[in-house]
């Protein structure tokens, strides 16, 4: 067996994957990305990490493509940064393909608040822990 072989050997009852680096939070937010040819596109965040995110756009991607991705979840917490296209699976009829990207380009600081803000709100949805809705009725209050 080559070296290779013995690096890359799927161990017995396992899938093979690699455990994810860092916690990924499931969202459904607008992004701003910038394709290879320089245009502006809307895309919908799926799910993000320090590391990279998932995405669905209409706009036409390739693995390996380099993309800019403007990201922001409220008060300092915008996100400028370069990502690679690492997985691409269409949409029915072409519509809505989904990509994986790989943050390429990120300063530290970015990828530190980054990481705090998932990792905080992936466990506080462990524990239950909800937001406040913006407007409650007088029924929503608790009686005493």
């Amino acid at each position: 067996m080559s070296i290779f072989g013995f690096l890359f050997k799927k161990k017995p009852g396992g899938s093979g994957l690699k455990p994810r680096l860092s916690s990924r939070l499931a969202v459904s937010e607008p992004v701003r990305m910038v394709t290879p040819t320089g245009s502006e596109q809307p895309a919908i965040l799926q799910d993000v990490s320090a590391g990279g995110a998932c995405l669905r756009t209409h706009q036409r991607l390739r693995v390996g493509e380099q993309i800019g991705l403007s990201m922001y979840f409220g008060f300092e917490q915008r996100y400028e940064m370069q990502a690679r296209v690492v997985y691409a699976q269409g949409g029915a009829g072409g519509f809505h393909a989904r990509y994986g990207v790989r943050f390429v380009w990120i300063s530290d600081d970015e990828r530190h608040r980054l990481n705090a803000y998932v990792t905080e709100r992936v466990s506080a949805s462990q524990f239950g822990v909800r937001a406040f809705s913006a407007i409650q009725t007088p029924g929503d209050l608790p009686q005493s």
